[in-house]
């Protein structure tokens, strides 16, 4: 009796560390998969992301992202296969229903990705990507009831309510706000969209100021840092001192871009 237990004890172990070699083997074929889905090689991609969910079934990033490679082949019956196989390992996730949205766009199935987009929300109410990203399918025109195309005022309407919530959400972000301008102006909202379309512009702005900040930022250091290059005679500089930190940041602010790049480039 102790051997035959010994026996199964044994070979549960190595049930387990199968399983967790397969694991780790899926995640290493995910990873490359997705690499590749990154610089649009869908085809190169497939392979390995197929291999992903055969070591490991209940992965939903597998499934996800084998998905989209078969939606980049424009694929998308198999596209909806894995999505489809997502939600029913764990319906709560919401990748794959975003996912599966975005696939429904592109084949102009609007209604549907719009009820995808609508079931994520109850899902969690306060999810921006899955907001934004409906307020955006909601201004697209489809096969309306009475067999025309185009958008409902109903629609425009979805439109306006969830990019408004967007940006008090997130009033920092450029896209909600573009796109609560653009709802405005459907819906004849002239002095809202232009409220908007300032807000777009000044956010646009800031962010793009704040870019350059964070590069010449970069450059400062409390004291001058000399570094010694092999191939170079004389040493150079890898940091602005406060004060050229100082003379760039009055040349952007003066609108002199020149000005600026001779002060980086004079004291490096």
């Amino acid at each position: 009796m102790s051997i035959r237990r010994g026996c199964i004890a044994v070979l549960m172990l190595a049930a387990l560390a199968a399983c967790g070699d397969s694991g780790k083997k899926s995640d290493e074929h995910l990873a490359a998969g997705t690499a590749l889905l990154q610089q649009g090689r869908y085809e190169a991609a497939l392979p390995e992301l197929q291999r992903a969910v055969e070591l490991n079934k209940d992965s939903i990033p597998a499934r996800v992202a084998l998905g989209n490679a078969y939606r980049g082949l424009k694929r998308y019956d198999d596209a909806l296969d894995a999505f489809r196989a997502a939600k029913k390992i764990d319906r709560y996730v919401l990748a794959p229903h975003i996912a599966s949205a975005l696939m429904r766009v592109e084949t102009g199935q609007i209604e549907m990705a719009i009820d995808e987009l609508n079931h994520v929300i109850e899902l969690e109410p306060k999810n921006l990507e899955a907001k934004i990203l409906l307020g955006r399918v909601s201004m697209m025109p489809y096969r309306q009831p009475d067999g025309t195309v185009g958008v409902s005022r109903a629609s425009l309407e979805r439109a306006e309510m969830n990019l408004e919530s967007a940006t008090a959400a997130a009033p920092g972000n450029v896209e909600a706000q573009r796109e609560l301008a653009l709802a405005y102006e459907k819906l004849g909202k002239r002095a809202e969209a232009v409220k908007a379309w300032t807000a777009v512009r000044e956010l646009a702005a800031r962010n793009a100021n704040q870019s350059a900040e964070a590069h010449d930022r970069d450059l400062i250091a409390p004291n001058k840092v000399v570094r010694l290059a092999a191939s170079d005679a004389e040493p150079r500089r890898e940091f602005l001192d406060a004060e050229e930190f100082r003379q760039i940041l009055d040349a952007r602010a003066a609108g002199d871009d020149e000005a600026r790049h001779r002060v980086t480039a004079s004291a490096l």
